[in-house]
């Protein structure tokens, strides 16, 4: 029993230490979606006027309006995505990088806070629709953030008087690759999406 307690606790050990890098940018996602609904409750506005800005759209009706969701799915994280890429080309990009998750969990917090204030098809639209698509999303980002946040730090280390300069083109090769995988991720959540609003639409506000 002991020997089996002691395990465990060194393969928690040992995945705390591996993942060490998820955890700061799981936690400000998390506190950007708090924050979300603090701002939505403090706003204290009618939930008419919020409408415009987050309600999703159900309606799928043809490839064309099919298209038209999926772009207005992934949109938002594409652009992060890139601006991800970019700062992590970046020698000073580490503080931009720790306000990604943040951003978008701001954005998810609003909108789950919105779909709360509407009642129970609001909320049943939080766990069918916006929950799976919101996590999936922050998954991709915050696997990107990391991603961006090690070839950031590896680059201002390069301008360290003491550090050995180069090596870095299989590093870019790689971290180019991680974000084509990554952006596929992104357009696959998509496609779950809209598969989530033609499943749950008619049972949805």
């Amino acid at each position: 029993m002991k020997r089996t307690t002691t395990r465990r606790r060194k393969e928690a050990a040992a995945f705390v230490h591996e993942n060490r890098r998820l955890f700061p940018f799981v936690g400000l996602f998390l506190l950007g979606v708090l924050c979300g609904v603090l701002v939505y409750v403090a706003a204290a506005r009618p939930a008419e006027e919020w409408t415009g800005f987050l309600q999703i759209s159900t309606a799928i009706d043809g490839w064309r309006s099919g298209l038209a969701t999926l772009w207005g799915s992934v949109l938002s994280v594409v652009a992060l995505l890139c601006a991800l890429f970019l700062l992590g080309l970046w020698p000073c990009g580490a503080p931009f990088i720790l306000l990604v998750p943040l951003f978008y969990g701001l954005g998810l917090g609003l909108t789950e806070a919105y779909y709360y204030s509407l009642g129970g098809q609001g909320v049943a639209t939080v766990a069918l629709v916006v929950m799976p698509h919101g996590l999936l999303c922050a998954a991709v980002l915050v696997t990107a953030a990391v991603e961006s946040l090690r070839l950031s730090t590896r680059l201002s280390r390069q301008l360290l008087p003491s550090a050995a300069c180069g090596g870095l083109w299989t590093g870019f090769r790689l971290y180019c690759l991680r974000f084509l995988l990554l952006l596929a991720a992104t357009i696959f959540v998509g496609l779950l999406d809209i598969l989530f609003r033609m499943l749950f639409g008619r049972f949805l506000p």
